[in-house]
């Protein structure tokens, strides 16, 4: 049975290579398990995300009750706390080989980069800035807290804040360039009727589905923000084939592919580079 199963998931490996090989305008819709490769914990896990921080349990506060600007203006030092944590450990891994090839696949071919993921990742990788939409911003930008203005700037200084882990508080808060009142990370939170967006990268967006994609790869996805799914779906509706990359079975739920890879991200891509790489010398020797 396990290596009737190893075949069967060999040949699908083959069959989305194929797929992607064809490609010329694929849509990469990355989530969260894109990101955990690279360490970036996604906070899903009640448990781990108390491990992390004790000091959240004691008071009861969630991740999405952190991530919210009622947060920022009713529990500020724990606030900033929870994404000066996130900076630093974002700062302190690297993209993962899975960037490379997502790259390395861009690079010859009109395609796009959808992400939910907040870290930065893809662009520290070599991404375009004109081939991504961080469709829930990004935590290496600021805007004003009290929304003074839409303006929203980079900001890659680490640390940002000063950070007492053993309560995780923060305190020496960054402010606003135009009326030196607090500052927030420029991601679009729970509850969040504030965050200004991006028109740069949404208009780039706008500007790559006015033609449907020939192929969607959906990665990482939870299921409990499936903003990417959704899009994977509406397209798989309208006849583009759907790639989901996702190492639990339920990962496939909402968009239910046939082209299911039960795979991390890193590993499905590297793989698929190297599937790629196998099948170019099979036809170079063909060719002889």
């Amino acid at each position: 049975m396990r290596k009737g199963l190893a075949v069967a998931a060999r040949e699908m490996l083959r069959e989305v290579s194929r797929l992607i090989e064809k490609s010329r305008r694929p849509l990469f819709l990355t989530s969260a398990g894109m990101s955990a490769d690279s360490n970036i914990p996604t906070f899903r896990d009640k448990d781990g995300y108390w491990k992390n921080f004790p000091p959240f349990k004691e008071k009861n506060l969630e991740a999405q009750d952190l991530a919210s600007p009622w947060a920022f203006r009713n529990e500020l030092p724990h606030a900033w706390a929870f994404y000066e944590w996130r900076r630093r450990n974002a700062r302190a891994n690297q993209p993962h080989e899975g960037y490379r090839v997502i790259n390395k696949w861009l690079r010859r071919r009109d395609g796009f980069i959808h992400t939910t993921n907040t870290d930065g990742l893809h662009l520290r990788s070599g991404c375009r800035d004109d081939r991504i939409l961080e469709v829930h911003g990004s935590m290496w930008r600021l805007q004003c807290l009290d929304v003074c203005t839409r303006e929203f700037w980079e900001e890659h200084s680490v640390p940002l804040c000063d950070l007492d882990t053993a309560t995780m508080t923060a305190s020496n808060y960054p402010a606003c360039k135009n009326c030196r009142g607090i500052a927030r990370p420029h991601i679009l939170m729970f509850g969040d009727g504030e965050y200004s967006g991006h028109p740069a990268q949404e208009k780039s967006f706008a500007r790559f589905a006015q033609e449907p994609p020939d192929l969607a790869v959906l990665v990482g996805s939870s299921g409990a923000v499936p903003t990417n799914d959704y899009i994977a779906l509406h397209f798989m509706e309208r006849g583009t084939p759907v790639v989901n990359i996702n190492p639990t079975s339920s990962g496939n739920r909402i968009v239910n592919t046939e082209y299911f890879l039960e795979m991390k991200g890193e590993a499905a891509f590297v793989e698929l580079e190297r599937i790629a790489g196998d099948d170019d010398g099979d036809e170079e020797l063909r060719r002889r």
